[in-house]
């Protein structure tokens, strides 16, 4: 007697996510940038390196409090390097940047403080 051996065949299919890594800021801007109403010529940078040859992409936001959650992008500000306004008013501003590489992953900086004083009127000058 000849018996019949069925064995079902499983097939499956796997799918993996490759998680994107985030770029590493290896160089924050400046803490805190003194700047001079009518003498504003600064300018802030970020330096940042990415895994896997990934190339990476720069947006620079303001903020009005000194935070890199929410803020502005500002038109333009695409690099590595930004300048600073120079119709920046009296006061504090806050400046960083976000770091992407092509594969997605977004990380960044911390907040510059762009501290605007008037010449005249500065007694630490």
């Amino acid at each position: 007697m000849k018996r019949l051996l069925i064995i079902p065949a499983i097939i499956a299919t796997l799918s993996f996510t490759a998680f994107a890594q985030a770029p590493t800021i290896t160089t924050q801007p400046a803490v805190t940038t003194i700047a001079f109403t009518g003498l504003i010529n600064n300018s802030l940078s970020v330096r940042a390196s990415a895994a896997g040859g990934q190339t990476l992409s720069y947006q620079w936001f303001s903020n009005t409090v000194n935070s890199n959650i929410g803020g502005t992008p500002i038109d333009g500000a695409t690099s590595a390097r930004f300048t600073v306004p120079t119709n920046l008013t009296l006061g504090e501003h806050f400046f960083f940047s976000e770091v992407r590489s092509t594969d997605g992953a977004i990380v960044r900086s911390n907040v510059a403080v762009v501290r605007v004083f008037d010449f005249d009127e500065c007694d630490l000058c």
